[in-house]
């Protein structure tokens, strides 16, 4: 499912306008990647948890060149589903 068709179909499902889901989506949106940056968790009940993970060094070797690399320990956004979420979906 797209970006537009979540939007369409969220707008049909609540009868709210196509234009006020996108704003509201976007301030959703928005605000869980502030969160992010600041270094918060993003808790969103019966859906699942939001947040930043460390990635630690990782060697490499280019098939092409045969060359070993490091990439650099980083963070990146991660989600862990919640429990309930994992029970709707197994049904």
């Amino acid at each position: 499912m797209t970006r537009s068709q979540l939007i369409t179909k969220v707008s049909r499902d609540t009868g709210i306008s196509e234009p006020m889901v996108e704003t509201v989506m976007d301030g959703i949106f928005d605000t869980i990647v502030e969160k992010l940056r600041e270094g918060d968790k993003v808790t969103i009940a019966g859906f699942g948890r939001f947040e930043m993970r460390e990635r630690k060094t990782k060697s490499f070797t280019n098939p092409k060149t045969k060359v070993s690399s490091q990439l650099q320990p980083t963070t990146i956004p991660g989600f862990k589903a919640s429990g309930r979420l994992k029970e709707k979906l197994s049904k």
